[in-house]
C-alpha cells in the first residue's frame, strides 16, 4: 500500500525558496558568462555566393568582438521556398537561447503571412529583430540583348524574368506589376538561388530579373554594370538610390491613389534590406546584447573597410527600427491589405512556368568540406561546384554503409546526386 507524502506549509515554503534560488542562479548568469567559449550559428535562407552570404560573412567577421564573451560564428544554409523553410525552422526548432540567429529573405519574415499564408507557421511580430546592414533598393533589369530598354517597354512587349519561389520578391513583383499596371512580364520560377537566375540570364533561358537589390548587383555583378550587360528598368522601392536619379521609381507609374497604397504595403519590406533576427523568446538581455553588438559593428572601421573593398553599401537599420516597421505593416487598413492581397494573388495576368531541374549523379572527388560536412565542394568539367548536405534529407554512405556527414573527408571519391550547384544533394555515396 502506497502512502502519500504530505508537505506541510513550512515545507512547501522552503521548497519554493529553494526553487527560487535555482531560478535566480540561472538568471544571474551574465551575458558574457553565457557566450564565453560558445559559437553562434547564423542561418541563411539564401545560397552561397550571393548578396545574403556576402553580407553575412562581413558581419560575422566583426560582430563577435562587440558581444560580451566574444563568441565565434559559423554559417549554415537552410534554403527553400524563398525563406519560408528557414523562417519556420528558426521560429519553432532553433534553440531560443541566443546561440542561433538568422538572415532570412525579407519578404518571408514580413509580408508573406499576409500575401501567401500557406505553410507559414510563424508570426513576424514575435521575432527578435537584430538589424539590417542596408536598406534594399530593388531593381527590375533586362539582359542587354533584349529589345526591352525601359519599364514602359514592358507595357507593350513581354519580358521573361527568373524567380525563386512564391514568396520571393522575384515572383511577387512581376505579378503585382502585371495586375496593377497591365505590364507583360512572364515568369520562370523555381531557381535555387539568385546566382542561378543570373546564370540563366547569361544562357538566354530568361531575359531579365525583377527584384534584385542594388547592393547585390554591385557586390556580385559589378562587371555587368561596367560592361553594360544589364539595363536598369525601374527602381522597385519607395525611394530612389541617391546615385541613380535617372532610373525611375516604380511608384511613378501609378496613376491612382489606390495603386500607390498597394505599392506602399508591398514595397515596405524593402526598407529592412536583409534582416538579421533571432527566434522568439530569446532572453531579453542576450537579445539586447546582440542588437547593441550589431549597431556597434556598423560603425566599425574595419568592417566598413571590408565592405568598401567588395562594394557593399552599409546603410543600416537597427533592430528596433525593423520592429517598428513590422508593427506598421501589420497595422495597415483592411481595405489596403485586401487590395494588396488581390494584387499579389491574382494569377490570370501572369504566365508562370515552374522550372523542374532534373537530378544528376556524377562521379567526383571531394575537394573541400565546410561546416562539419554541411557543404561539399568538387570539380565538374573544370568548374568547382558545391552541394549542401542535409542531416535528414541527404542519404550519406561510405563503402555502402550509412554514415553521418561529418565522416566525409577531402579526397574521397564519391557519387553525388544533386540538382545543380548550391542545391541540397539527395545522396552522397563514397568509397
Amino acid at each position: 500500500m502506497r502512502h502519500a507524502t504530505r508537505l506541510t506549509i513550512p515545507a512547501l515554503a522552503g521548497l519554493g525558496i529553494a526553487m527560487a534560488g535555482c531560478v535566480n542562479q540561472a538568471s544571474a548568469q551574465s551575458v558574457a558568462e553565457f557566450y564565453k567559449g560558445k559559437t553562434i550559428k547564423v542561418i541563411l535562407s539564401a545560397g552561397p555566393g550571393g548578396g545574403y552570404a556576402t553580407f553575412a560573412n562581413t558581419l560575422m567577421k566583426h560582430m563577435g568582438k562587440y558581444i560580451p564573451g566574444n563568441p565565434n560564428f559559423i554559417r549554415q544554409h537552410r534554403q527553400g521556398a524563398a525563406g519560408l523553410v528557414a523562417a519556420n525552422w528558426i521560429y519553432h526548432k532553433a534553440p531560443k537561447d541566443g546561440t542561433v540567429i538568422a538572415l532570412i529573405h525579407r519578404g518571408a519574415v514580413s509580408t508573406l503571412p499576409i500575401f501567401s499564408p500557406k505553410n507559414v507557421k510563424y508570426d513576424p511580430t514575435k521575432f527578435g529583430w537584430i538589424g539590417s546592414m542596408n536598406a534594399s533598393i530593388g531593381f527590375c533589369v533586362a539582359w542587354h540583348t533584349q529589345p526591352v530598354k525601359t519599364f514602359k517597354d514592358v507595357f507593350t512587349q513581354p519580358l521573361i524574368v527568373g524567380g525563386l519561389a512564391a514568396g520571393s520578391d522575384t515572383d511577387i513583383f512581376p505579378k503585382v506589376f502585371n495586375n496593377l499596371f497591365g505590364t507583360k512580364f512572364k515568369l520562370i520560377t523555381g531557381y535555387s538561388s539568385g546566382t542561378a537566375i543570373n546564370l540563366a540570364m547569361e544562357r538566354g533561358e530568361v531575359q531579365g530579373r525583377c527584384g534584385w537589390s542594388w547592393s547585390a548587383i554591385t557586390s556580385t555583378r559589378a562587371d555587368w554594370l561596367r560592361d553594360k550587360k544589364i539595363t536598369l528598368l525601374t527602381q522597385v522601392s519607395l525611394r530612389k538610390h541617391p546615385k541613380l536619379p535617372d532610373v525611375p521609381l516604380v511608384t511613378e507609374f501609378a496613376s491612382e491613389q489606390s495603386q500607390r497604397e498597394v505599392l506602399e504595403l508591398v514595397l515596405s519590406p524593402q526598407a529592412m534590406g536583409r534582416p538579421f533576427l533571432a527566434p522568439p523568446k530569446v532572453p531579453a538581455d542576450r537579445l539586447k546584447a546582440l542588437q547593441a553588438a550589431f549597431d556597434k559593428s556598423m560603425q566599425d572601421k574595419d568592417l566598413q573597410a571590408d565592405a568598401k573593398k567588395i562594394r557593399l553599401e552599409i546603410n543600416s537599420m537597427s533592430g528596433k527600427e525593423i520592429e517598428a516597421l513590422i508593427t506598421k505593416i501589420y497595422s495597415m487598413p483592411k481595405d489596403v491589405v485586401a487590395a494588396a492581397q488581390d494584387a499579389t494573388k491574382r494569377t490570370d495576368r501572369l504566365e508562370v512556368t515552374v522550372k523542374k531541374t532534373p537530378a544528376v549523379t556524377i562521379d567526383t572527388a571531394l575537394t573541400e568540406i565546410k561546416s562539419g560536412g554541411r557543404q561539399l565542394y568538387f570539380v565538374v568539367k573544370g568548374k568547382t561546384e558545391m552541394v549542401r548536405i542535409s542531416g535528414s534529407r541527404t542519404k550519406v554512405s561510405i563503402k555502402g554503409k550509412k554514415t553521418k556527414r561529418k565522416n566525409l573527408k577531402v579526397g574521397m571519391k564519391c557519387k553525388v546526386s544533386y540538382k545543380g550547384s548550391g542545391s541540397t544533394a539527395s545522396a552522397v555515396a563514397c568509397n
